[in-house]
């Protein structure tokens, strides 16, 4: 379980991110900055269970 957080941890800036690049660009919804955050949690969380 404390791997996830870890994860988590890594991908939460990555998350904050997308959204203050897309304030200043406006290319996505909110509903598609919500989708992206999401997807790149979970590839980050498929890695690492890939490299177990």
């Amino acid at each position: 379980m404390l791997e996830h957080f870890l994860v988590a941890a890594v991908c939460v800036p990555f998350i904050l991110l997308i959204g203050v690049w897309n304030t200043r660009k406006r290319w996505l919804t909110p509903g598609e900055v919500r989708f992206w955050g999401v997807a790149l949690f979970i590839a980050a969380e498929f890695v690492y269970l890939g490299v177990i």
